[in-house]
């Protein structure tokens, strides 16, 4: 056979002592057919990535991956989707114990596998390997098929088109690259370089959840900040966002020393070294809440961090429509927080983003500015108990954005003594947000709505949440501190409403 390399022993047996492998070698055997793993699955064999936990295989079969899959599925009880019919491609779903399999099945696009792996993205996903080879096999080791010389590439950790046509054939695959290189830390050779370049305008003909998949890929990796300006660089950016068009050249006055797109990059470089700093900025105990606050998901697969790097560069989207030179000479962009917001949702909209992930891009840009407006002094209780209030889930988010543009901030301006940002106030606030999440710090209701009803002889309406909403700040602020300061307050507060 063409180019070969080999793989060890000790992958061997994984595969042969895995439940859903056995069973893709038992239907292989029953249908006759020959069932390589392809892609993404084997290159990781050789980069030694641990994958323990969630399992992603690709397989190409001659023809009949359909059947095939269906037959797999029902064998297993899992899941059982098909992804594009004409191209006859399906995906099984499978979930034992701890492991998750996503498992996807085609038919050869071309008429023998050589050509089927040369129309595969990158060198480095065209290794593959026959199913039974691994099964059957005695050896110590098998011969994993490399037509095109990957298991170079990928021991010179490049990333190279393996024919120009691919571009083409799948626009997704310029911003891919860039994926790939983010999460391997792998460098993309010049000339795929040139050619992301030239096809990044046809994004536009990408579906806009597939664009989204790869987005999140590049910004759940740690300082993706370099990998962002190489979409920048390449044109990808403002094919996927171009509102930033927008942005370039747009000065912003004294306070800063960049424009606005160049200001947001640099926001995103400082919101991640904050990130990689935090530890020391808040007590010891509370950063594993941080990062696991940072890492929860938002939706499946989509945690709280690749919004919050997401808003980075989108916070000031709205400055561009907003700004004014007011009679004092300045300029102004009132209101371009708002604005922000609404062309934010937008944005998340097109993008086919989930409700959820739209509503925590949207509150990152509407209150970006909010926590820096409270620290201008010593924050009050009750400036902090309407921050978390609005805020919600977000607060932290929100602050961890203010912080990083304040620290993109560096004009002549932003560094008098008269502009005050107290810091140290905002990484309080970080810690009193995850303090009163334990049951240690969360205040006991005084009255409830039912209480407030009753203490007022009042029915259910709108008037119960308002005198409630009222009656928590003051006692968050410390202006009620008991049950019967509580009745009390809430019998002034109805009275001042009848009035």
């Amino acid at each position: 056979m063409s180019n070969t390399v080999k793989i060890t022993a000790t992958v061997v047996k994984e595969f042969k002592d895995d439940f859903v492998f056995k069973k893709i070698g038992k239907i292989s055997r029953l249908l006759n057919k020959e069932v390589y793993l392809v892609g993404g699955a084997v290159r990781d064999l050789f980069i030694k990535k641990n994958v323990k936990g969630q399992i992603d295989w690709d397989f190409a079969i001659n023809k009949g991956a359909l059947d095939f899959a269906d037959k797999l599925a029902r064998e297993l009880g899992a899941s059982f989707i098909v992804l594009d019919k004409v191209n006859k491609i399906a995906r099984i779903v499978y979930k034992k114990k701890s492991c998750s399999y996503e498992l996807d099945f085609a038919d050869f696009r071309a008429l023998n596998l050589k050509e089927d792996l040369k129309r595969r993205d990158f060198t480095i996903n065209t290794l593959c390997v026959n199913t039974r080879d691994i099964l059957e096999s005695s050896q110590k080791s098998i011969q994993c098929i490399d037509y095109f010389n990957a298991s170079e590439d990928i021991r010179k950790r490049y990333i190279r088109i393996t024919r120009r046509q691919n571009f083409k054939d799948d626009p997704l695959r310029v911003l891919r690259g860039v994926a790939f290189s983010a999460q391997l830390g792998f460098v993309i050779v010049p000339e795929t370089m040139a050619l992301i370049k030239r096809h990044a305008r046809d994004l536009k003909y990408v579906a806009a959840e597939r664009i989204s998949e790869e987005l999140v890929k590049v910004f759940t990796v740690p300082y993706c900040s370099k990998y962002v300006v190489y979409m920048d660089q390449l044109k990808i950016i403002e094919n996927i966002f171009p509102e930033i068009c927008a942005l370039r050249g747009v000065d912003q006055g004294g306070y800063h020393h960049l424009d606005v797109w160049d200001h947001s990059l640099e926001a995103l470089v400082q919101l991640e070294k904050l990130i990689g700093q935090i530890e020391k900025k808040i007590p010891r105990k509370y950063v594993s809440n941080i990062q696991n606050y940072l890492n929860e998901e938002v939706v499946y697969g989509r945690p709280r961090i690749w919004l919050l790097k997401l808003s980075a560069l989108l916070h000031d989207i709205a400055k561009p429509s907003t700004k004014i030179v007011g009679e004092d000479g300045f300029m102004h962009f009132y209101t371009h927080e708002r604005v922000g917001a609404e062309i934010t949702e937008d944005i998340g909209l097109r993008l086919k983003l989930s409700l959820k992930e739209i509503a925590v891009l949207k509150n990152l840009v509407r209150f970006h500015l909010r926590p820096g407006q409270i620290v201008n002094r010593i924050p009050s209780k009750r400036a902090k108990f309407r921050f978390f209030r609005d805020a919600k889930e977000n607060a932290v988010l929100i602050i961890l954005l203010t912080i990083a543009d304040r620290w993109a901030m560096r004009g002549v301006l932003s560094r008098k003594k008269s502009f005050v940002f107290l810091e140290d106030e905002l990484f309080k606030m970080i810690v009193e947000f995850f303090y009163k999440k334990t049951k240690k710090g969360s205040p006991i209701r005084l009255l409830d709505g039912n209480g407030i009803m009753e203490t007022l002889g009042i029915s259910p309406g709108p008037l119960v949440g308002d005198i409630l909403a009222q009656l928590e700040e003051a006692q968050a602020v410390g202006n009620v501190k008991n049950k019967k300061e509580a009745k009390k307050f809430v019998r002034q507060i109805y009275g001042k409403e009848t009035e």
